[in-house]
């Protein structure tokens, strides 16, 4: 699928890392990458939860990769927030149970993604905030929900 995220099984345990430094963000190919493993995890009756978390120390994830926002097209942002939209509303949708294991910060998208958890867990240090406004955008893929 995509080397941004690492999926490990272990038992009855899907264990999913994001892992697109320095800050996990998320891009494309790692959107579709999630909802399509997402749906591969609904199929395997062998797994009965998915804990998400982020590679490193500092970020679980910062969200969207700014870098695509850059230059200001529209069209990129109304193709990002509906990858958006469809990857986190899958993950909603998990048959099994949902943990997001916050490990740092969690933003925007980031923060996101732990909401379409069925359950969140952060550490002590993390720090947990919607700055999409400040960037003229809209936390759209359940952050207004």
């Amino acid at each position: 699928m995509t080397d941004k995220l690492i999926v490990e099984k272990r038992g009855n345990i899907a264990l999913l890392t994001m892992n697109n430094p320095p800050a996990n963000t998320w891009t494309e190919e790692s959107l579709k990458a999630l909802k399509a493993l997402v749906e591969e995890l609904n199929a395997d009756r062998d797994i009965y939860s998915l804990v998400i978390t982020g590679q490193g120390e500092k970020f679980f994830s910062a969200g969207a990769d700014l870098n695509l926002f850059a230059d200001g097209d529209r069209s990129v942002a109304r193709d990002m927030a509906r990858y958006f939209g469809e990857a986190f509303e899958t993950l909603s949708q998990f048959r099994g149970v949902s943990i997001a294991a916050i490990n740092g910060f969690a933003m925007g998208g980031g923060l996101e993604v732990a909401l379409a958890c069925d359950i969140r867990i952060a550490e002590e240090q993390s720090q947990m905030a919607l700055p999409e406004a400040k960037v003229g955008l809209l936390p759209c893929a359940g952050g207004t929900q």
